[in-house]
This record gives C-alpha cells, sequence and structure tokens, in this order.
C-alpha cells in the first residue's frame, strides 16, 4: 500500500524518523550508559596495545566482546587494569566499582582514574588476574552512584549477560552495571581448559611477532608482541588448569557503597572524637563491617577504634597536621568498598586588640587583628555577636591581619558585642569581647 502513497504524503514519514531520534538523542543525555568494557596490562607493550586497536579488537587495551562470546576465556596472564567506557560525560569514583570472583571473593584496586574526553573511568588493581569467573558490578542505585554530569541521572546499567550489546539500558535509570567474563591464562583456543592442544598452538606460532601472518594475540600469553618461549613454557605450566565451580561472590550481590567521609577539622587540643561510620555507607546485605585500612599519620591520630560502627580518634597532644584513614566496609559476603577520611589538626585563629568605638552619632567601628600559627588568615571572615548580632555584620581579614567595619546602627542598647573567626579548615577561634555602654 504504501508504493501506492501520493509523494506528498512521503514527508511525514520523514518527520516520525526526527521525532524518534530526537528521543533517542535526549534518552542518551538524560541517562548515562555503559559503551564499552575493556581489560588491559601494565605490562602489555605498546606495540601489542596499537596491535589490538588496529586489528578493531579494543582502544588502549582489549575490549570484552559481548553477546554470545562475552564468557569466552580470556588467555593473557597479567591482566590487570579494567576501563569502562561511558556514552556520556558522568561523576565517577573508584568506590563505584566492585570486582569479585567464583575464586576470589574480592580484587582490590590500588589505582583509579576518569578521562573527561574519552568519558573513560580506569581502575588499576593491586595484582594481576588468575583463573576466575568475574563480575563486575558498577553502582547506579547506592549513596553516590554514577550520574550524568549534565542531567544528574544516574546511570542505566540494565544487562543481560551473553544477550545484551553496548549501549547497557534498558531507558530507566537507577540499575546496577552487573557485567561477567572469565580469565583462564593459557587457554589460547577458548575451551574452558588448558591442555596439550594450546601448548601445541603456541608452539606452531613460535617466533612469529605483531604483522606475522600467523600471529595472533590470543597465543602471546604475555602481551609483549612476539610469541616466544616465554609463552610456550607458561602455557606447559597451566595445563590441567579449570575455570573454578560456583559463580562470583558479587553475581547475585550489591557490593557495600559509600558516599564518602566528610573531612574533619578539629582544634589542636582535641583529644578524642567520636561519630558513626553507619552514616556513611551502605549494604545490601545485613552485617555490615569495619576495620581500619590505612592511618598515614600515626603520630598525629595515635589511636584508631570502632566499635559497633562507630568510629573513635584519638589524637597526640599539642600537635597540628594532617591524616588521611581509609576505612573499609565489608559486607556478610566478604563484598567491600573503601572509603578515606581526611583529617586536619589545626591551632585555632586568635583575635587580639578587639574594640567596638562610637564614631559619629549612631556609627560604629569594630577592629581587631588575627593570627593563626598554621594559616594564613588574609581573607577569613569575623562575624560579630552580641549587640550586632541581628545585623549580621562581617568584616574580612586583611593582608597585614587586621579587620576593621564601619556601620550605622540606630538604638543601640547596652551590653557586650563579640567578635569570632573561622580559617580555611572550619576551626573557629574563642570569643573576643567588648563591652559597650549606649
Amino acid at each position: 500500500m504504501s508504493s501506492n502513497l501520493p509523494y506528498a504524503r512521503r514527508p511525514s514519514t520523514k518527520k516520525r524518523t526526527l521525532r524518534l531520534e530526537s528521543l533517542e538523542h535526549r534518552y542518551m543525555l538524560s541517562h548515562p550508559a555503559v559503551a564499552a568494557v575493556t581489560v588491559a596490562s601494565g605490562s602489555w607493550t605498546p606495540s601489542f596495545v596499537s596491535y589490538l586497536q588496529s586489528s578493531g579488537l579494543g582502544t588502549g587495551g582489549y575490549a570484552i566482546p559481548v553477546g554470545s562470546t562475552q564468557l569466552q576465556t580470556l588467555p593473557w596472564n597479567n591482566i590487570d587494569t579494567i576501563r569502562i567506557k561511558f556514552n556520556q560525560d558522568v561523576v565517577v569514583s573508584a568506590a563505584d566499582l566492585s570486582l569479585s570472583g567464583a575464586s576470589q571473593n574480592v580484587y582490590a584496586f590500588s589505582g583509579f582514574g576518569y578521562d573527561t574526553v574519552t568519558y573513560e573511568a580506569t581502575w588499576l588493581l593491586t595484582a594481576p588476574m588468575a583463573k576466575d569467573k568475574l563480575a563486575l558490578d558498577l553502582d547506579a542505585n547506592g549513596l553516590a552512584p554514577v550520574r550524568s554530569v549534565a542531567t544528574g541521572e544516574v546511570l542505566d546499567g540494565a544487562w543481560t549477560d551473553c544477550q545484551s550489546t553496548f549501549p547497557s539500558g534498558n531507558t530507566q535509570g537507577g540499575t546496577d552495571f552487573h557485567f561477567q567474563f572469565t580469565v583462564l591464562p593459557a587457554d589460547v583456543n577458548g575451551s574452558n581448559t588448558v591442555n596439550g592442544t594450546d601448548v601445541i598452538q603456541i608452539n606452531q606460532r613460535y617466533n612469529k611477532v605483531i604483522g606475522d601472518a600467523q600471529y595472533g594475540v590470543r597465543y602471546d600469553a604475555n602481551g609483549d608482541g612476539v610469541i616466544s618461549a616465554t609463552d610456550y613454557n607458561f602455557a606447559r605450566s597451566q595445563v590441567g588448569a579449570l575455570l573454578p565451580s560456583g559463580a562470583p561472590a558479587g553475581a547475585t550481590c550489591d557490593a557495600p557503597t559509600t558516599g564518602g567521609i566528610p573531612d574533619l577539622s578539629i582544634a589542636k587540643g582535641t583529644v578524642d572524637h567520636v561519630f558513626a561510620l553507619t552514616d556513611f555507607f551502605e549494604a545490601s546485605t545485613p552485617n555490615l563491617s569495619f576495620s581500619v585500612l590505612q592511618n598515614s599519620n600515626p603520630s598525629l591520630v595515635s589511636g584508631l577504634s570502632i566499635d559497633s560502627g562507630t568510629l573513635e580518634l584519638t589524637f597526640a597532644n599539642n600537635m597540628t597536621g594532617d591524616a588521611n584513614i581509609t576505612i573499609r566496609a565489608t559486607d556478610g559476603n566478604g563484598l567491600i568498598v573503601d572509603a578515606m577520611l581526611k583529617t586536619h589538626v589545626s591551632a585555632a585563629p586568635v583575635i587580639t586588640d578587639f574594640t567596638c568605638i562610637n564614631e559619629i552619632g549612631d556609627f560604629w567601628t569594630l577592629t581587631g587583628s588575627v593570627t593563626d600559627s598554621d594559616d594564613p588568615v588574609a581573607g577569613d571572615i569575623v562575624r560579630f555577636g552580641g549587640v550586632f548580632a541581628s545585623f549580621n555584620v562581617t568584616a574580612t581579614v586583611g593582608q597585614d591581619g587586621v579587620f576593621s567595619v564601619t556601620f550605622e546602627f540606630v538604638g543601640l542598647q547596652s551590653g557586650g558585642c563579640s567578635a569570632q573567626v573561622t580559617d580555611p579548615h572550619g576551626v573557629t577561634s574563642e570569643m573576643a569581647l567588648w563591652w559597650i555602654l549606649a
């Protein structure tokens, strides 16, 4: 029937097409999605990485294929990097990704970065992956999920292993990106076991390098661009290796999430500080436990203890400085998330020579000096209270440490005038006072 429609009616079809494209564009901008998952190694040579790209196998590493080949084993023995590319610019942090396996519940990360040009996030593992079934879990419903920079919408990570294709999603944000893959070093033919066939196939390509007809990336077990005795001997050492049984620990369970722990700034002389860690972590399973992984300055933070989710910090007397405390939350399945508490102990600023002088009529001038032994004072804000509290008067400290402000106040009653200043870390001075007889 459509072939008999008059030509004048054909533009209506074009309008519908444009409208669908417009809707698709708005969806792309509002809901971020995963566009690729790539693995790599810091030990792979630049020529090997370039060959992967020129062969259409991935940029910056090996892009895990999707569809029926998603779970084909990855045969390299030094994979230590995961890269996730998004379809738009996102807000993403190291804590947004968890990686678990069937033989190893938790894989820890030692580094993280995000490229605002390519929209790609990179996680570095503390050690290369051994043989395992692995599951990625990228946060879309926790305390600080992956979000669009442009719209604030959360990640649309809906995914079905071995069926879905990139980009992820089902047009609704708020679903974690769950993605499984397998690693079996030296399984060059993808049979889920390392046997004599793998060894023979590597030997048949002995000394083949990138550019040779028989070279293939799957036979180059260490990714150095040449199929050598190193690859052959490694494959022989792995004969009999199989994937572990069972499923990855995180295949059906989200790892804990965190929105981060706010920085803590306190005045020198504070002995103890206590707060609840449960305010900053969330888990989908019960029995969330906490531990301290690192204290960068034990001479400043001399004591750390956790009891029933409450963290207590003990500070050394008469010391100032910074300490970074890394806290780990672990759920009942052994899945983890880490967060850093940045602590600053500061000497409180001091106000001296504070005066409130009645100049002419109802005009008052408030002046004084500010000193701080461990911070510059220029630009600090002095706030006044007492009889001037309702006037919301402030003054800015100058380069010389002096502040001064003159203003009109009609009907002033007798009473005390106070001044306080807060340093850049949020530490407030003691209150300076001046008595006024109106």
